[in-house]
């Protein structure tokens, strides 16, 4: 076949694009793009001169697959940047404002291969062009005497008046594999069983927003209504929205504080909403579903609420501090009677998570907590509701246990969690199914590489499942240590790059951890984005990098069944050690810049103790520093001092002497702060550096160690950044950002 077989190749202004095997060169050099990239490049091409609309190019590079517009973007970026501009300076891809796209070169010409080499269409080339087209799943070839000289034939659907539009067929574009897996797998219940059938044509997925930041969302029972919150660093407001429909009202205007937990009443006249104030107080509020005055209902609440069937009681749960207590309460709707304890976990025991009421009012599904471990923290138990007594309704363990609703019939319970094991995996916090008949647990959807909203669920009369996919990209980007984003390059094309860590090194390198597949790998990559490569392959799933001044080791965090522990590598990716042992866990650490010590923090799940040590690189005794709950070590320039966060609160930045852990400042962190891999130190070491989101857009802001009020380092305009660091000479930063998409959505079977 490769003999005898042609394809074309089109040549314009210096580059050759060959359709066939997706490769683009300029001249004789390969230009590395990924193959959808390349993809969308050719269906432009193919259409030169003309128009392609957004829908109508999606459509044609991913086929049947649902896609985001960010995926497109991302693409059309990346072949921005790798064609540069036209001789009149004018871009090769131009954007039409709603309209679409136009790629317009000004030469081209398609000439055939013919056993590798190119020949020109119009001498007589004696190459047959080889069509393959798409039935289903399978890839035919056909049209084996396609004649030789053809016209431009586009790969894009014409637009017919009887095609369906595309929201119909991208309707979760927020969702991408979570609504492929979605309509591959629904769950069906029937007669307490759990049967996974193949159902693509029997469910709807509704989109009900478009791009807007939905947080700790719910619908109401009968499906008429989802509220969600929006939150601007220290205060939120409250969005009712009707399903189906774009307009919103807001129903809670901006107020400090956050509403983590929404319930609608069963008859979805009423919504109930926790309110936590700056100072970190529960409260409970009920307010008319289409807006009024809202009412507190009672304090000291922990989470959302759940109703009894008729309406009458709510369950909640409650913290007693000073008996270190969690207790499942019922109180009625009314007020007229005191609150009725159901069950109460003693310290030391499992503690209630989340909960929700049974539809035959006999029980109450929750998870609990256990104490004492890393991996596998949670079960679910049914509990009566008139005796408290607690059975265990499967012996299944959880990484984590999120919200959960009872099906309308009552035959199970659907909860967002994530399974014992796989915290790690794309599969953390899907959609699961639990029979209440035999316990068992079933995966509904799931979204590799996404996750999603753990406390944004609910469930209608109907039972139409309401959830929020969540969905981030992320890139490297470099730029001026000054934070000037005038100054930002993008110089890696993951969709996962660094947001596991990010390294920079003696060389002049970055190193980061990217995810392919199930895989967290460290790659690294010049400055300018040029020679990426895989630098450790072992072990298969890593976070939290960090290297030496000196470049010598690579240091970084292994999760170990229940433990978790800090490894070094040569900085040519060999020789791995492990530096940590015990039954603890290590994962953030940090290299002196003498490249002489390693300083970490260590929790002990059984004592719930975190500490604080320093350990010779080059051998000897581990030092325990004397200062309690410090985590995320950062040593200072001139290694004298170390940064960590204050845990568990994650609202404090502590600097403690490296010499013997003294505290000699603190400071508290900004709202909505991202101190998950500590406070970096800038490169004069006057100041520590960490993430805050303001209206949905991250930035870099330090904190000077003066005393002076923190002020912000980047002032980037969109986006969300989840790691930084700086480059070993100081003058450049490193940033992993990228765009999160989180979109309501409703499942629900075809009627």
């Amino acid at each position: 076949m490769a003999n005898s077989i042609g394809h074309r190749v089109y040549v314009f202004d210096g580059f050759r694009l060959d359709r066939a095997n997706l490769m683009l060169y300029r001249g004789e050099t390969e230009v590395t793009l990924p193959p959808k990239a390349i993809e969308t490049l050719a269906i432009l091409v193919e259409k030169r001169g003309e128009i392609v609309s957004k829908d109508d190019l999606i459509e044609a590079v991913w086929k049947d697959a649902f896609v985001e517009d960010s995926n497109l973007s991302h693409y059309l970026y990346l072949l921005r940047k790798a064609l540069g501009t036209r001789k009149d300076g004018k871009p090769y891809i131009e954007t039409l404002r709603k309209r679409g796209y136009r790629f317009d070169p000004e030469d081209l010409s398609i000439r055939r291969t013919n056993n590798g080499h190119l020949g020109n269409v119009a001498s007589g080339s004696t190459g047959r062009p080889l069509h393959v087209e798409r039935r289903g799943n399978v890839l035919a070839v056909a049209d084996w005497n396609e004649p030789l000289t053809e016209p431009l034939v586009s790969s894009v659907p014409e637009t017919s008046p009887d095609k369906k539009p595309r929201f119909n067929r991208f309707a979760v574009v927020a969702g991408v594999q979570f609504l492929m897996l979605a309509v591959a797998g629904f769950v069906w219940f029937n007669s307490g069983r759990v049967e996974v059938e193949q159902r693509a044509a029997q469910l709807d997925v509704l989109r009900l927003t478009n791009g807007i930041e939905v947080n700790d969302a719910t619908i109401s029972p009968d499906g008429k209504y989802f509220v969600y919150s929006e939150i601007d660093g220290d205060r939120s407001r409250i969005w009712l929205q009707q399903t189906g429909q774009s307009n919103r009202i807001e129903i809670v205007s901006w107020t400090d504080g956050w509403f983590p937990g929404k319930t609608f009443s069963r008859d979805s006249q009423t919504l109930y909403f926790e309110k936590v104030d700056k100072e970190g107080a529960h409260s409970l509020y009920r307010l008319p579903t289409l807006g009024g005055t809202a009412a507190k209902v009672l304090t000291g609440i922990q989470n959302y609420i759940s109703f009894s069937p008729d309406g009458r009681e709510f369950v909640f749960n409650r913290y007693e501090p000073s008996t270190g207590e969690s207790l499942l309460v019922i109180k009625e709707t009314d007020g007229t009677f005191q609150e009725r304890p159901l069950y109460s976990w003693k310290p030391g025991t499992p503690t209630a998570a989340t909960f929700s009421w049974a539809p035959d009012g006999a029980t109450i599904a929750a998870a609990t907590i256990l104490p004492g471990t890393t991996d596998g923290t949670c079960t679910i138990s049914l509990i009566d509701a008139k005796t408290g007594s607690l059975r265990s309704l499967l012996e299944e363990k959880w990484s984590t246990c999120y919200r959960m609703e009872w099906s309308a019939d009552g035959k199970g319970i659907f909860m967002i969690g994530t399974r014992a094991g796989e915290s790690l995996t794309t599969r953390r916090d899907q959609l699961f199914y639990i029979s209440a008949a035999n316990g068992k647990s079933r995966l509904i959807v799931t979204a590799p590489g996404s996750r999603l909203q753990p406390l944004s669920l609910g469930v209608t009369i109907n039972n139409e499942i309401f959830v929020v996919p969540f969905n981030r990209s992320s890139q490297i980007w470099a730029m001026d240590a000054n934070g000037d984003v005038r100054t930002a390059v993008q110089i890696t094309s993951g969709l996962a790059d660094g947001r596991a860590g990010i390294a920079p090194l003696a060389d002049g390198r970055v190193a980061f951890v990217a995810r392919v597949g199930e895989q967290l790998n460290v790659w690294s990559v010049n400055q300018d984005g040029s020679d990426s490569k895989q630098l450790i392959d072992q072990p298969e799933v890593l976070e939290e990098i960090r290297a030496g001044r000196d470049g010598r080791f690579i240091v970084f965090g292994v999760s170990q069944r229940q433990e978790a522990h800090v490894f070094r590598v040569d900085s040519n990716g060999e020789n791995l050690q492990q530096l940590t042992f015990g039954n603890s866990t290590e994962i953030d650490s940090s290299i002196s810049n003498d490249g002489k010590w390693l300083a970490y923090d260590s929790y002990d799940w059984l004592t719930k103790v975190r500490s604080l040590y320093k350990l010779p690189l080059d051998g000897g005794e581990t030092v325990r520093l004397p200062v309690s709950n410090c985590a995320r070590p950062h040593f200072s320039p001139d290694d004298s001092l170390i940064s960590c966060i204050s845990s568990p609160g994650d609202d404090e930045i502590a600097i403690v002497s490296a010499k013997d852990g003294t505290v000699e400042q603190t400071f508290k962190t900004l709202p909505r702060s991202t101190v998950s891999f500590g406070a970096r130190w800038t490169p004069d070491g006057k100041a520590v550096a960490y993430i805050v989101t303001e209206m949905d857009v991250s930035n870099i802001w330090i904190q000077p160690l003066a005393g002076d009020k923190p002020r912000a380092l980047t002032g980037f305009t969109s986006g969300s950044i989840y790691h930084f660091a700086f480059s070993m000479d100081g003058k450049r930063l490193f940033v992993a950002r990228g765009t999160q998409t989180r979109d309501a959505i409703l499942l629900k079977e075809s009627d």
